[in-house]
């Protein structure tokens, strides 16, 4: 009886011991962002993560015990021991891979590992092409280390500790009185909150809670999100509607400005990769990053307070094309039964004679963007099966100077008009993998690639047929925390550029009332003497009587900006990052419980 106890607690500290352990590991991977912490700090992630570390050790801890359950009453021959080591092997294999893969994305993503990697299982090549050679290098050393270090830390104690042989019906006792503790133990405690990513929030600094999280157990509780019922319920129903009813105009407002000299331009979209304000000059982001979108946006109309609605491309292209706010942890692309059921603004273009076409150098399967386009109404598509092999990048698909000129090349040919071109920028991501070298770090030097390319193409366009009656707009998909120490949860990453110009504008002028990429879909509408009420979430931001504010989302939180200030809210920590009025927290909790609510309808 002592045999089986004394095993199967010294097998649960095993698990126990190892996620305390990863979470230093976790630290020295991530030693930019953890370098100016103090000793304490470090021993405070350790020490507040420590329970959710208890929950997940109970987890993994479940099959020995069922198994050294089992031999009470079945003679433990060498089944037992063979069993324990098959189960912890492929136990291990788990908890290393999703640790080290949690060390690898959070670099990039800035939180901790989810489900979001599962969205891109489809496409394997581009869910791993964030990372460059040597970081993927780096990353598959890490695995071997970690999981060698383990196994062998497991096979020294089992030699140690393991004795158990025959039967023995009296130890059942024991075990019977473990499970209803372990069961706490796994559930978080016996109080009516179960074990959550907020319960190991103890720090103002972000990276600190986050260093506390258990990846394995966060990748796990990231499941029972899915249900859309159940997530984000901050108040009454009722309560929540009445204040989105304040954030939301129903009606057709028309606009108090008209922009354009007519209402059917052609429509010309560039939507780029990673653009946020910080790295635009015009935008007061760095300088001399990007020149050309300088000198465009003096010549054009350009929207100062416009913001990106996420944190992700996916995200983002439905907020520009459809008008729909990005959600914290999960996309409306992932859902192609919901996503055919918005509205989006190209299919409104193309019910209204608009020829459509879309032009993009990567994978058109990844993360569903296909079956997105397909609703959208582009029939007419480039992507990177349409390049060769000498035109592809290492990592993302082709270049984006390759990409532009196809447009230009299609461009030169005879056109159905109005027609509306969408072309989705590359190579501004993560590896930053371009054919240009001007800036040693990458990030910068990727934007003022892509800008370079977008000089050509306007300089190109102001030549052609078509400028006279064509209306180019340049928007982001989304931000990048940039430069270094800005995160997804700071206001200023999704502050992002927006642009109109082309013959078809009346005059270069600076709009600054508040918006969003959500609000493109009824403001170029509205321009266009189109109706876009179909669109509940987008407002016209050139109409006096639209609300003026921007909702963002970032992994478990959100955003709300308006003019006088803004609220940004963990919710996962449901704890304020920002919060420059209470109401503006309120408002943007309902936002956010309508918005899903109207995903889960969908």
């Amino acid at each position: 009886m002592k045999s089986r106890l004394k095993y199967f607690l010294s097998y649960y500290l095993f698990w126990f011991l190892a996620f305390l352990v990863q979470k230093p590991v976790f630290m020295l991977y991530q030693w930019e962002h953890a370098k100016d912490y103090s000793f304490t700090d470090w021993l405070n992630v350790m020490w507040h993560g420590m329970p959710m570390d208890l929950s997940t050790a109970g987890y993994f801890s479940l099959p020995v015990f069922l198994m050294v359950l089992a031999s009470c009453f079945v003679p433990a021959g060498k089944w037992l021991g063979k069993g324990i080591k098959v189960a912890t092997a492929l136990l291990l294999a788990v908890v290393v891979i999703g640790c080290v893969a949690d060390m690898v994305l959070y670099t990039f993503w800035g939180y901790r590992l989810d489900i979001t990697p599962l969205f891109y299982m489809e496409t394997p090549k581009n869910a791993a092409a964030s990372g460059t050679m040597s970081q993927n290098l780096c990353a598959a050393v890490c695995l071997i280390v970690e999981y060698l270090v383990y196994w062998l830390a497991f096979r020294f104690f089992h030699k140690k500790c393991f004795a158990i042989d025959g039967h023995c019906v009296k130890a059942v006792i024991p075990f019977l009185l473990i499970l209803p503790l372990l069961f706490v133990i796994i559930r978080g405690g016996v109080s009516v909150s179960v074990m959550n990513a907020g319960r190991v929030y103890f720090s103002n600094e972000m990276f600190l809670n986050h260093s506390a999280i258990n990846p394995i157990w966060n990748f796990l509780g990231s499941f029972s999100k899915e249900d859309l019922s159940t997530q984000y319920r901050f108040m009454d129903d009722a309560e929540a509607h009445k204040a989105m009813d304040s954030l939301v105009n129903r009606q057709v407002l028309p606009p108090d400005t008209f922009l354009l000299k007519t209402n059917r331009p052609n429509v010309v979209v560039f939507i780029l990769e990673s653009f946020g304000a910080n790295v635009c000059e015009m935008a007061g982001g760095a300088k001399g990053l990007t020149p050309n979108l300088n000198r465009i946006a003096s010549e054009s109309i350009f929207f100062s307070n416009f913001y990106a609605n996420s944190y992700r491309t996916d995200r983002g292209l439905a907020a520009i094309l459809s008008a729909y706010p990005g959600q914290p942890v999960t996309s409306l692309m992932k859902y192609p039964e919901k996503s055919q059921n918005v509205p989006t603004l190209t299919g409104t273009l193309r019910d209204n004679g608009y020829d459509l076409s879309f032009f993009y150098g990567g994978d058109e399967n990844f993360t569903n963007m296909r079956s997105f386009l397909v609703h959208a109404g582009f029939e007419k598509r480039l992507c990177d099966k349409d390049f060769s092999g000498n035109e592809l990048s290492t990592k993302w698909g082709a270049y984006d100077h390759l990409v532009i000129n196809r447009l230009i090349d299609d461009l030169k040919q005879p056109q159905k008009q109005p027609f509306c071109k969408v072309l989705l920028t590359l190579n501004s991501h993560e590896p930053f993998d371009v054919p240009f070298h001007k800036f040693d770090d990458l990030y910068p030097n990727s934007v003022a690639y892509t800008d370079s390319c977008i000089g050509v193409f306007y300089d190109y366009l102001k030549t052609s047929p078509y400028w006279d009656n064509t209306l180019f707009i340049l928007l982001p998909d989304h931000g990048k925390p940039y430069p270094e120490g800005m995160t997804n949860q700071d206001v200023a990453n999704y502050k992002a550029p927006m642009i109109w110009t082309g013959g078809a504008v009346k005059q270069p002028m600076c709009i600054t009332q508040m918006g969003s990429q959500i609000d493109l879909a009824r403001t170029l509408l509205a321009q266009l003497g189109i109706d876009g009420s179909a669109f509940n979430f987008s407002k016209n931001m050139l109409s006096e009587q639209s609300p003026k504010f921007a909702f963002f989302a970032f992994n478990d939180g959100f955003g709300f900006v308006t003019p006088n200030g803004a609220s940004v809210y963990d919710c996962g920590g449901s704890m304020n990052v920002r919060e420059d009025d209470p109401a503006l927290t309120k408002k943007g909790k309902a936002y956010l419980q309508c918005l899903i609510d109207d995903l889960a309808s969908r």
